[in-house]
């Protein structure tokens, strides 16, 4: 049997393009990871409303995006409430972690009856929600029992 190996001349060409083919690669998925580490997630003071950066000038990148979240659901925050709506958002995630509750167990009035779908009942339906994506992210598939509009 006459099997043909590469000669010793070729060999190290392939093996010098593979290589090349490994590094090119490898140097583009650096650039990759480096690029994406560069862009970081959390949002800074230029990216809230100027009554809030000014109230909280020294607000975590949670609270950040609790704000953020509580905004895109409809909720205004502003310097004034910032610090009322953060704490309806840390409560609620604290109730779920230690009280042994469901976000549509504690989304009720005083008679137990769900908080409505206007005013302050759907306002503090939706900080509870920007509260959970923010703060408590595990409890996200809870956030459709408040049946939000």
């Amino acid at each position: 049997m006459n099997v043909t190996t590469p000669s010793r001349a070729t060999r190290p060409y392939a093996v010098r393009r593979a290589s090349w083919r490994g590094l090119a690669a490898g140097a583009g998925l650096l650039l990759v990871l480096a690029l994406a580490a560069c862009s970081s997630s959390d949002p800074t003071l230029t990216d809230l409303p100027t009554d809030v950066a000014s109230a909280r000038p020294t607000i975590s990148a949670e609270e950040a995006k609790f704000v953020l979240a509580a905004q895109k659901l409809g909720a205004r925050v502003t310097g004034a409430s910032v610090d009322d709506d953060i704490q309806t958002g840390t409560t609620t995630c604290w109730a779920l972690k230690n009280g042994g509750v469901s976000l549509g167990q504690i989304a009720v009035d005083g008679d137990d009856r769900p908080l409505p779908d206007s005013g302050d009942g759907l306002r503090t339906k939706q900080l509870m929600a920007a509260g959970v994506q923010a703060f408590c992210p595990d409890y996200d598939n809870q956030v459709a029992q408040l049946k939000l509009p």
